[in-house]
């Protein structure tokens, strides 16, 4: 009779063992975190003082430039004909972008004279054309002059001061005009020109006020006449260069400067389709357009 009962008691120590284990294990799990799911990637919003409600300025502001004039080295110009990130340490824009339609263009004008931007808040250092008087290097225009013929308010505009840079006299009379001038041929086909330009580098000073940069680029979106910005997608055409500020430039052409969006951004630092899906971006800043003229 006894051994049974040792049985018995054996049996039951057992099965008390088993559900007291499958207890703290429920009660384990009713505690245990939940696995963590991976979020979506989101874009961050951007500042609102640097949204840019311009038709120069589409598809973001590359910079996140703003209004304030305590942001002295990314001071947003806003024109009738362009919108500049001003850099007063460096006494020349960080980029400008315009729009060039087939009405923006026209015949020749006069040229008006280079003039200090007023624009400016009053404590940032005056540049002048006579800042850059025997110095060896071309007064260069960002936004070209002949990119605004067809209005001679705009036109004025582009011989402010914030929108010169130092120029090597062989890059802006050969690569550099060069490109222009391949842009403005395809406005006439029937593109709209969205495009950006810009500097980077220290190459020296003028004056002691003016950065020389050692290199100028640009981005340039091409969308058939008329076409809503936002309509861009994958299969639009985008030209991006990016030239030495050098001396032995002379006739030469631009092509052999085609680079990508990517690597101006990461020479530059900026985000130059911020607006646009990462996966549009990743698209468009990656390639290089071989088309030939």
């Amino acid at each position: 009779m006894r051994p049974r009962l040792h049985l018995w008691a054996f049996v039951l120590c057992l099965l008390a063992e088993v559900f007291a284990l499958s207890g703290c294990e429920s009660l384990h799990d009713q505690f245990r975190e939940p696995p963590k799911q991976e979020q979506p990637q989101t874009q961050q919003a951007p500042d609102p003082r640097s949204v840019v409600n311009s038709v120069h300025l589409p598809f973001g502001n590359p910079s996140g430039a703003t209004a304030d004039p305590g942001n002295e080295n990314n001071f947003l110009l806003v024109g009738g004909g362009s919108v500049i990130s001003y850099n007063n340490a460096l006494g020349t824009a960080n980029w400008a972008a315009w729009r060039t339609t087939r009405d923006d263009l026209g015949d020749s004008l006069r040229r008006p004279p280079f003039q200090t931007d007023t624009r400016l808040p009053r404590w940032y250092k005056r540049i002048g054309p006579f800042d850059y008087s025997g110095s060896g290097h071309d007064r260069g225009h960002l936004v070209p002059s002949a990119d605004r013929f067809g209005d001679p308010r705009l036109n004025a505009e582009t011989f402010l001061m914030t929108n010169i840079v130092p120029q090597n006299r062989s890059l802006n009379q050969y690569p550099w005009n060069d490109f222009e001038q391949h842009i403005r041929a395809e406005v006439r086909k029937g593109f709209d020109a969205y495009q950006i330009a810009g500097v980077y580098g220290n190459a020296g000073k003028l004056k002691d006020k003016i950065n020389i940069p050692t290199n100028c680029w640009k981005v340039v979106v091409l969308l058939k006449r008329n076409s809503d910005p936002s309509s861009i997608d994958e299969n639009v055409r985008v030209i991006a260069v990016d030239m030495p500020n050098q001396q032995d430039l002379a006739h030469e052409k631009w092509e052999p400067f085609r680079t990508t969006v990517r690597q101006i951004e990461q020479r530059t630092g900026l985000d130059i389709f911020s607006t646009l899906p990462r996966g549009l971006q990743q698209t468009l800043e990656t390639r290089v357009e071989i088309r030939s003229r």
